[in-house]
């Protein structure tokens, strides 16, 4: 069925409707169900960019609209994209905050448990609805300065580290226990990200501009680092520089803290983390002339830059996380260290602020070029989102409390007594399952009803695109390649190639890594060298042995040649293979996306198998079997029962805002909070276990009694 042959009227019954359909939304949900059990496998962005391509190549699908098929692709790429900002928020420690036993941080958990349920669903629903909204030529302009900004991304991963290890020669640093300690280290966030997406756009502003006034950064450049070294000079010289730099830091514990063993202060305030990177405290003669050399290039791209075909939606989101975390972890903090300052979950990273200002930025942008749509669909998949987090979590704490035994102590059972022992022992094994990954999954399904949902209000309302406008020219066509490179190479080789470090550290030691003795006498555990097939192994030939990583990356750049080969190919001439309709080609590329991940997911669980697995990749495996099956059978081609409606303002079918939002958020937290309660009968404060729980607020704090110390493992 062509576009052209849908007439805008308006719908009795969006439950008629495909994307109402309870195959729709058993689709979607059980998708993202099955990507977010796998993504906390993988973890962070990565395995949230996998989840959120799932829903999104789904919700397209099943929405029955023929023009958003011909974009299938696009909502692949930029709902990965949209899904993957929240995966860099720290949630673990909120987690606990719920489950402590103490009543405000209780409380504060469940409402930062939505908070963070909230941006992580918004700005997916946001980047899920762009294609559903923008223009072809708009989508097409947008993947230009995107890529700039992965090209940016993959330089600051090449250099990250041996830039920071360059600053700090002898302080050994990782990427796990000892983070805190590289020089770069600012709150255990991704500033640098926000910065490199910056540089991304600002090259790709020059570049396509190409104007002669380019010539002008490099001048305002050394007149911004000039500027900055004389103003810090200055500022030395009148004796107001250690006046400034105490009123603008504060350390990151509490000097104060009493352990309750000894009696005594329990830390050295030379050894807190401050709220600066940590080069500031090792360069401080630097820092004058660095900030202005970045005040100079900001003004000359607020004065010159463009910044068009979409690239200002990037300034907006990635201006929008520095911005917003200046102003609430690093600065805001100062008036309130007495609570710990305005951070989420100290001593954990401060991504959710930044986060939040890529909300922010984007809202602004989608106000100022007038799409409310993408706006209203990220606030309602928000608000479901939020819900799902604190919502499922609370859940988890009422199936858990069968036999627990907080419950029994609260009932003045002691841990000798019989009754408890046998309570204890009866609910044993439904107490050791991995209540964890229940969380993850039942919750990525209600992520999945948050997609459905929104996009389904677009689907029946969104005026449906002309045949000419999706059928495009040929010299565009390129872009469909791309997001098709990255949905089927790109996200799951950012995932599985994880995999590599997990077969190292629990397979043979002497086949995946070997023991080297370094010039010091010390020896180091290191991936061990595989020699090449046949050529490797001839006679007195050396050098082409590489590490099972390299192996691995080898392997994939074979694949990705491959498919630029049959790409090519497909565009002269249909490949066979490739199915005919757009309907199909998103169904193929699903198939192919999911079951590359639940494989991988499963090689990775393998070498450290254990039957408490089944709970995630059993479960895992029969909804993608499940989902396999909705997909092929649910979408169907010439859907007649598709009605458009386009006699309303779409600002009107969300009948949602900030004080709702608030609302919601306030007596859902008060409910699980009140009711969770009500069932554990927690002991009063002194009796908690402080030590293994977390808590926000009280005398035991996480941030007072468990600070990162620069002499110690990261928390």
């Amino acid at each position: 069925m062509n576009v052209s042959e849908f007439t805008a009227r308006v719908s009795p019954a969006t439950s008629r409707q495909p994307a109402w359909r309870w195959s729709t939304l058993l689709l979607v949900g059980v998708s993202l169900s099955v990507g977010w059990g796998i993504r906390g496998d993988f973890g962070h962005e990565y395995g949230a960019m996998f989840a959120g391509c799932l829903a999104a190549l789904t919700v397209c699908l099943a929405s029955g609209r023929p023009d958003w098929r011909e974009r299938v692709l696009f909502f692949g790429f930029f709902g990965a994209i949209g899904w993957g900002f929240g995966g860099s928020i720290s949630y673990m420690q909120v987690i606990s905050f719920t489950e402590s036993g103490h009543l405000a941080s209780q409380w504060y958990g469940y409402l930062a448990l939505f908070y963070i349920g909230f941006l992580w669903a918004a700005l997916g629903g946001a980047g899920t609805a762009i294609p559903a909204v923008l223009r072809r030529d708009d989508l097409t302009r947008l993947i230009k300065p995107v890529l700039f900004v992965f090209a940016a991304w993959f330089v600051q991963d090449r250099i990250e580290d041996p830039v920071a290890a360059a600053m700090q020669e002898h302080i050994a640093f990782d990427h796990t226990w000892g983070r805190h300690k590289s020089p770069l280290y600012w709150f255990d966030a991704d500033y640098l990200a926000a910065f490199f997406a910056l540089l991304g756009v600002g090259l790709y502003d020059l570049w396509e501009r190409r104007e002669r006034n380019r010539l002008y950064l490099p001048v305002m450049m050394a007149c911004g680092a000039v500027s900055g070294y004389g103003a810090q000079r200055l500022l030395e010289q009148a004796g107001l520089m250690d006046a400034l730099t105490s009123s603008l830091t504060y350390s990151l514990g509490d000097p104060a803290y009493i352990d309750p063993e000894t009696g005594g202060l329990k830390f050295t305030p030379d050894n807190f983390l401050n709220n600066w990177p940590q080069w500031f405290g090792d360069y401080p003669q630097h820092v004058g002339w660095v900030i202005g050399m970045v005040a100079g290039i900001t003004a000359y791209f607020v004065w010159f830059g463009r910044f068009r075909n979409g690239a200002s939606l990037i300034v907006c989101m990635a201006s929008g996380w520095l911005v917003s975390f200046l102003l609430l972890p690093v600065l805001g903090s100062i008036f309130f260290t007495e609570i710990g300052g305005l951070r989420m979950t100290p001593p954990r990273g401060d991504d959710w602020a930044g986060i939040t200002g890529v909300f922010g930025g984007l809202l602004v942008w989608m106000y100022r070029h007038n799409y409310p749509a993408v706006s209203k669909a990220a606030l309602l998949s928000g608000t479901i989102g939020g819900l799902g987090f604190s919502g499922v979590q609370w859940v988890k704490q009422l199936m858990m409390a069968p036999g627990n035994p907080r419950i029994l102590a609260a009932q003045g059972l002691m841990p000798e007594s019989k009754v408890y022992q046998e309570s204890v022992a009866y609910w044993a094994h439904w107490q050791d399952q991995n209540w964890h990954s229940f969380l993850e999954q039942t919750y990525g399904f209600v992520n999945g009803l948050a997609i459905a949902v929104a996009l389904g209000v677009l689907a029946v309302k969104l005026p449906v695109w002309p045949d000419n406008e999706a059928a495009g020219s040929r010299n565009r066509t390129w872009t469909l390649a791309v997001a098709a490179f990255f949905v089927l190479f790109t996200v799951p080789y950012l995932n599985v190639v994880k995999n590599v470090k997990e077969w190292g550290d629990q397979l043979k030691s002497g086949v995946w890594t070997e023991t080297i003795t370094r010039a010091d006498g010390s020896a180091e555990t290191v991936p061990a060298h595989w020699d090449m097939p046949y050529a490797g192994r001839l006679p007195g030939v050396t050098g082409l042995s590489f590490t099972p990583e390299t192996w691995y990356n080898i392997s994939w750049m074979i694949l990705a040649a491959v498919f630029v080969l049959v790409v090519r190919r497909h565009r002269q001439e249909p490949v066979a293979l490739i199915p005919a309709t757009w309907l199909g080609r998103g169904q193929l590329v699903f198939l192919i996306l999911l079951w590359v991940m639940v494989i991988g997911d499963f090689e990775r669980s393998l070498v450290g198998w254990h039957p408490s697995r089944l709970l995630t990749e059993w479960v895992i495996f029969v909804n993608a079997a499940f989902a396999t099956a909705l997909v092929l059978i649910a979408p169907r081609e010439n859907d007649n029962n598709l009605l458009i409606s386009t006699g309303s303002r779409i600002e009107a079918l969300y009948r949602i805002n900030w004080k709702v939002i608030v609302g919601i958020a306030g007596l859902a937290g008060t409910l699980f909070m009140v009711t969770n309660r009500l069932i554990y009968r927690y002991p009063p404060y002194e009796q908690l276990d402080t030590k293994h729980d977390h808590t926000r607020f009280g005398p035991e704090a996480s941030w007072r009694a468990k600070p990162n110390l620069k002499n110690a493992p990261h928390k």
